[in-house]
């Protein structure tokens, strides 16, 4: 999942988040089986990646037993594959580990993957989420329902950067004024050559701006009950981003 967010993100400037404490390691795989927390495990230098929640825990074998993949051949290159990086999101925090090798094993008369509990992991708070910004060829556009009783019933903006916790927008018309503290129900983003997605967000941030005598709002904000399978797929994109710059 990787070497920057998703790939996942750059270890030097996350070590402040990365815990080696067993027991809290622990407690959050715990947590993670708990909630059946959806999590999303990458592989090889292409972005590969399937789902998956993890099953069980082991502390006394230090092992952890994982849902195996919808695709077959994708499991068989994870098996043959060192250094996986998981990423989930329970209580919407970003937990993501490394595991070293997945192994093959059942589970309750069905088929899973084993795997050493991690020795480390970072736990990253919504506030602290890499934003990386959106292509200029291939733009994030979003349609965001209105709240005012305008004739526009939504306005279509185009986004400058997305993150698992929000994202930031450039609103060139201005026929809306935007304000801290509002939030947008059901607003839809696009995200090209994956599908999109539904988010109500709020706004955190209005900045007004001119670029060659137009005027312009840039405005930041945060998503609000946001659920899993949403945020797995905004981070697969950043993921499919980030492999695409480093082509």
């Amino acid at each position: 999942m990787l070497k920057q967010e998703n790939k996942p993100e750059v270890l030097d400037s996350n070590e402040k988040y990365r815990t080696h404490s067993k027991i809290a390691i622990l407690s959050v795989l715990r947590l993670m089986v708990r909630s059946r927390s959806l999590a999303t495990c990458y592989f090889g230098e292409s972005g590969s990646f399937f789902l998956t929640t993890i099953l069980s825990v082991d502390a006394h074998q230090n092992e952890m037993v994982m849902d195996c993949g919808a695709d077959g051949l994708v499991n068989e290159k994870a098996l043959k594959t060192s250094d996986l990086s998981i990423v989930a999101f329970p209580n919407k925090v970003k937990i993501q580990f490394m595991c070293q090798k997945l192994r093959k094993t059942l589970f309750e008369g069905k088929e899973a993957f084993l795997a050493e509990v991690p020795e480390s992991l970072l736990q990253i708070q919504k506030r602290e989420y890499y934003r990386i910004a959106t292509p200029i060829v291939s733009p994030v556009k979003c349609v965001i329902p209105l709240l005012q009783n305008i004739s526009a019933s939504s306005v279509d903006v185009v986004l400058q950067n997305i993150s698992c916790g929000g994202m930031a927008f450039l609103d060139y018309g201005c026929e809306v004024v935007f304000e801290k503290g509002p939030i947008y129900p059901n607003c839809r983003i696009m995200l090209p050559e994956m599908g999109t997605l539904k988010a109500s967000v709020r706004v955190t941030r209005v900045e007004l701006q001119r670029v060659n005598d137009i005027p312009r709002q840039r405005v930041s904000c945060e998503y609000v009950d946001v659920d899993d399978i949403t945020l797995s797929l905004i981070q697969r994109y950043i993921n499919k981003l980030e492999v695409e710059k480093r082509k």
